[in-house]
């Protein structure tokens, strides 16, 4: 099973009925990529959210795109160790 394949344990209660079945894991990197590629207004129950990646597309100083990036993911519920904007890409070190 690879990382993103959907893992389906089902299990039944004494009725035979489905109790469970979906096994949800880690979201971390899954929420980090939706903050990320969002732009504000995209998501109608929360506009706030997203960093709208594509107005710093043509930066030169990064600066302003690391201290959205982290406020943004720290609005999530992550506690951000680093974010490191480079030429090869984004690297973000955090948790829940």
């Amino acid at each position: 099973m690879t990382e993103y394949d959907l893992d389906v344990k089902v299990v039944r209660d004494e009725d035979g009925r489905i109790a469970s079945g979906l096994v949800v894991g880690d979201i971390l990197n899954q929420n980090q990529a939706m903050i990320l590629s969002l732009g504000k207004g995209e998501l109608k129950s929360n506009p706030s959210v997203g960093v709208g990646m594509m107005d710093y597309l043509l930066d030169h100083d990064m600066t302003g795109l690391q201290r959205e990036i982290r406020e943004q993911l720290e609005m999530d519920g992550q506690t951000v160790e680093s974010v490191a904007v480079g030429s090869l890409g984004i690297t973000i070190n955090s948790k829940y």
